[in-house]
């Protein structure tokens, strides 16, 4: 065994018969050496225990250490790796086995009864006891005419030969269609003595038995412990075979799991993650990317996958129950994109995910950071959809009456919408305007009259605010009704109305292609109500595609890299048309990571937009009915049972890399760093330094609102912010 090159083979799943067969045929390229050009031998083992089961590969040292590294190429996904531990020791006992017939093939549709019938022997084995399966390959061959095996009397010449017949030669052509090698095949056992390892070999035989055709079967000799020296040994000095397999045959009696055939407890087996995204651990901590988690293929085994920052703009799926780790990884990933300085922008709906971050971050970091969490107790960092430059003003009203179709539809109607539209421009040309100011423009006389006196125009305003006093005051109340019945939502909820009210707010969106920048949503349904939690998501994503459609007058070279986060995103899409939005956003270098638990959660729609733009995905073990619909969205050979057999805190990953998104493997996602702060501290210090006491905002809305005919009530009225940025 000392002149013999050993691996450990790791079949991928899903392995056809076809695909070992045309590992096996590559078999007859090997070279023939020496004067008598003989070709170096090739071994095949099965080692069976009782928890364990590994296929061992040995080929002649003479043939080089890259020849199986070669030679598993030939196969896609079978992995080879250095032998640790290995599982090879002497049998107690052994038989040879011997293909009954060198002319006619043995059946090749039952492979797989054949692959489940030796894997299953398995659970026959005792703690300290195991079963192997030798096969050694020798010299292939070219071919012949056909071989003709004569009976003793025909061999002493005392009988005449039979002629071969039609039904032989049709076999022979048949089997030599593949290569031919002779082979030399071993079964042994080891076990406490040798009756417990006959048991143990008979049925092993049995299995490869039902390889048996018509006029061929695989026997088994006598059994000695001569043949168990030879097999451990494997004793390939002697250049003599048992008989002769084509490649076909040869695939399918090496007791490797084809057609389907699963190996209870040895989980699943992809293809390998590409090697552009594995990094050693000490390239890990200084890489700009995220990380996905570690390989677990053999061939990478332990080595970080990386998810590039360049493909972060392409968009991330990613789909976990709960439980499965979802929020772990994304917290991980809110991390990395922070240290690497993109700016950040997460909405989620629980709060969890926010305090991860929170308790995470360096305290010299919570200057970059805004915090809006509506309906918690203390200051409130407000954010003005209305609020910008004078000439920007119709703009930012029209963005506004788009979000309110999609919320309501054909619910707002032209009228209504006419008039939103005025009261929106209206706020939106204040220096103190905010949303919560549309039901005081549309009701309250006085302060509508305030507000023309700095904001009208002979051209729209003007005209639209003659018209509408001009109504009676059933009239205008008619016309007022269907507005304020939705845009009370923004005002009789204090949560959106402390958030919504604030002239200067602490948040303002352009910010984060302007330098890093970290916003935190935590839109928790338990604190707002599932309707103002959805309100408000909607809110703020239809504002953030404003801010990134306002990036094409950037330069492709200044943009800043911003990574969105939304967990359970498809409770705050409502009616946008987020496959659009989805679209400029991987152009303007805002990447989306857009987490959900189930595929069932999205509309058809949805789905449609983010299979067809995420070009990254992450899915871990999933509910049962769910599992088919994912293999199907992941495609490559993953199946729904391979799903259900991923462990916990594993994952299937498809990555965008060079391009093109990779075919799917697993990784293991580790979890999250220890905390390093107190994120109630935290929470305290940021909502302290850019928020607003909820009483101040409230009292400055009624001043504005009742005290407008007074003097100096005509100037801009602001709120004074806590702390100093």
């Amino acid at each position: 065994m000392s002149d013999l090159i050993w691996r450990e083979a790791m079949p991928p799943d899903n392995l056809s018969l076809a695909s070992l067969t045309g590992l096996m045929r590559a078999l007859a390229t090997r070279p023939r050496l020496g004067l008598r050009q003989l070709q170096p031998i090739v071994v095949f083992e099965l080692w069976l225990c009782q928890d364990t089961v590994r296929w061992l590969i040995g080929c002649a040292d003479v043939l080089g250490r890259h020849f199986l590294n070669d030679l598993a190429v030939q196969l896609p996904g079978l992995a080879l790796t250095t032998v640790e531990s290995s599982p090879r020791q002497l049998p107690t006992t052994a038989r040879e086995l011997r293909p009954s017939s060198t002319a006619y093939p043995l059946r090749l549709d039952t492979a797989g009864g054949v692959a489940a019938g030796l894997l299953g022997l398995r659970h026959r084995l005792g703690a300290d006891e195991s079963l192997v399966l030798q096969w050694v390959v020798g010299p292939s061959f070219a071919r012949p005419p056909v071989p003709k095996q004569f009976t003793p009397l025909e061999a002493l010449g005392i009988v005449a030969p039979q002629k071969i017949g039609t039904g032989e030669q049709t076999a022979w052509r048949s089997k030599i269609a593949e290569p031919l090698f002779g082979v030399r095949g071993r079964v042994g056992a080891v076990a406490i003595d040798l009756h417990r390892a006959t048991q143990l070999i008979g049925p092993a035989v049995s299995a490869l038995g039902l390889a048996s055709g018509p006029h061929s079967h695989i026997g088994g000799t006598w059994q000695s412990r001569q043949i168990a020296r030879a097999l451990f040994t494997v004793n390939h000095k002697r250049r003599t075979w048992s008989g002769s397999l084509n490649a076909a045959e040869l695939a399918a009696v090496l007791g490797y799991p084809v057609e389907g055939v699963r190996v209870p407890g040895r989980g699943f087996v992809l293809t390998p993650p590409p090697r552009s995204l594995l990094l050693t651990a000490e390239a890990a901590e200084k890489a700009n990317d995220r990380l996905i988690g570690t390989s677990v293929h053999p061939r990478s085994r332990d080595q970080v996958v990386r998810f590039p920052a360049s493909s972060i703009a392409s968009h991330a799926h990613v789909i976990a129950p709960t439980g499965a780790g979802k929020s772990t990884t994304l917290a991980r990933w809110l991390l990395q994109d922070i240290a690497a300085r993109r700016s950040v922008f997460l909405i989620e709906p629980k709060g969890d995910l926010v305090s991860d971050v929170l308790a995470r971050l360096a305290p010299e970091q919570r200057t970059d950071v805004r915090l809006i969490e509506p309906g918690t107790p203390g200051p409130v960092i407000g954010f003005n959809p209305l609020a910008g430059p004078l000439d920007d003003a119709e703009r930012r009203a029209d963005s506004l009456l788009g979000l309110f179709r999609e919320l309501f539809g054909t619910a707002i109607g032209p009228r209504s919408s006419d008039v939103l539209l005025h009261a929106l421009i209206m706020a939106s040309r204040l220096e103190d305007g905010a949303l919560t100011d549309i039901p005081a423009i549309l009701t309250n006389n006085g302060f509508r009259r305030s507000v023309l006196t700095k904001v009208s125009d002979p051209l729209t305003i003007a005209p639209w605010a003659a018209w509408f006093d001009g109504l009676s005051e059933l009239e205008r109340s008619r016309v007022v009704m269907p507005i304020l019945n939705k845009t009370r939502a923004w005002t009789a909820r204090g949560p959106l109305r402390h958030l919504l009210g604030q002239p200067t707010p602490g948040l303002r969106l352009d910010e984060l292609f302007e330098k890093p920048l970290i916003v935190l949503v935590n839109l928790s349904s338990g604190t707002l109500g599932p309707e103002t939690s959805r309100l408000l998501g909607m809110l703020l994503l239809g504002q953030l595609r404003e801010a990134i459609q306002r990036q094409t007058t950037v330069s492709e070279v200044q943009r800043r890299a911003v990574s969105v986060v939304v967990d359970e995103w498809q409770l705050f899409v409502g009616g946008m048309d987020f496959a659009d939005m989805l679209a400029t956003a991987r152009g303007m270098n805002a990447g989306f990571t857009l987490a959900h638990q189930h595929l069932p959660q999205l509309s058809s729609e949805l789905r449609a937009a983010v299979l067809a733009n995420a070009k990254s995905r992450l899915v871990s073990r999933p509910a049962k009915a769910d599992a088919k619909g994912l293999a199907d969205v992941l495609g490559g050979d993953v199946t729904g049972d391979d799903l259900m057999q991923l462990p916990a805190y594993h994952a299937v990953a498809q990555v965008l890399t060079g391009g093109a998104t990779s075919t799917p493997f697993v990784v293991s996602t580790p979890a999250l760093p220890p905390t390093t702060a107190d994120a109630v501290e935290a929470r305290r210090e940021i909502r302290e330094r850019f928020g607003v006491a909820p009483s101040e905002i409230d009292a400055q809305l009624l001043k504005r609102w009742q005290n407008n005919d007074q003097p100096g009530t005509s100037g801009p009225i602001g709120f004074r912010k806590r702390g100093t940025s």
